[in-house]
């Protein structure tokens, strides 16, 4: 069953196992991300509930916009010449459609200013290099927007963290969230440059309201 779902905002579900389970489709429920975030210090975290924004609740709208050839350094720092806003194709960061983000150059960020804009107080934008292999299999560069320079709320991976990997039931197709414990959870919020690697899983779904009543325990005992 296809999904196509335009953000990336997601709630905690915890659930068990889950039988006879009506499509999620019905009551509109949103994917759960999950998948396995490396830091540039290579730790490895088993993450769900992920989400990019400048929060975990948050429902920006985040663009990818296409890496330009004529990106280099000058004494004002790393600069984009052209106007991304008006010159450079872009993309939605749709996680339901990607499999992995890579960041290559995390100490590197491209600023751009409107040279129109006259005021002291204007800010640069500030982009980081990202690459994202979608989940048609094709892996492009592009570069990602996180905010006006020096912003204390810059676009973030946000997740929680469980130790051990999360595997879900599936139902007529659709993979239903596994049971999480609360207590198991570490809220974590990663800027980009922090970031080697996500890897995304296939989402899962919580189980829709009407069938809570039907849903059993799984029998851990079982070999």
């Amino acid at each position: 069953m296809k999904r196509l779902i335009a953000t990336a905002v997601v709630t905690l579900s915890i659930i068990p196992g889950a039988h006879a389970l009506k499509s999620p489709d019905a009551n509109g429920d949103h994917p759960i991300f999950v998948g396995v975030l490396t830091s540039q210090e290579g730790n490895v975290f088993n993450v769900t509930n992920v989400t990019v924004g400048r929060s975990a609740s948050a429902h920006d709208k985040v663009t990818l916009y296409e890496m330009p050839k004529d990106l280099k350094s000058s004494s004002k720092g790393n600069m984009i010449s052209v106007n991304p806003y008006e010159t450079l194709t872009t993309a939605q960061l749709e996680l339901i459609k990607i499999k992995k983000i890579t960041v290559p150059n995390p100490q590197t960020t491209w600023k751009w200013k409107n040279p129109e804009d006259t005021r002291a107080s204007s800010m640069a934008k500030e982009f980081i290099e990202v690459v994202i292999t979608w989940k048609s299999g094709s892996a492009v560069h592009y570069l990602l927007e996180l905010g006006p320079e020096n912003t204390r709320r810059p676009i973030k991976i946000y997740s929680e963290v469980i130790d051990k990997p999360i595997k879900g039931t599936r139902q007529d197709g659709t993979l239903f969230c596994a049971n999480i414990n609360k207590d198991d959870l570490r809220k974590k919020g990663a800027p980009f440059q922090s970031v080697k690697s996500l890897v995304l899983d296939e989402p899962c779904f919580k189980v829709p309201a009407d069938n809570v009543g039907i849903i059993k325990q799984p029998n851990n005992n079982q070999g």
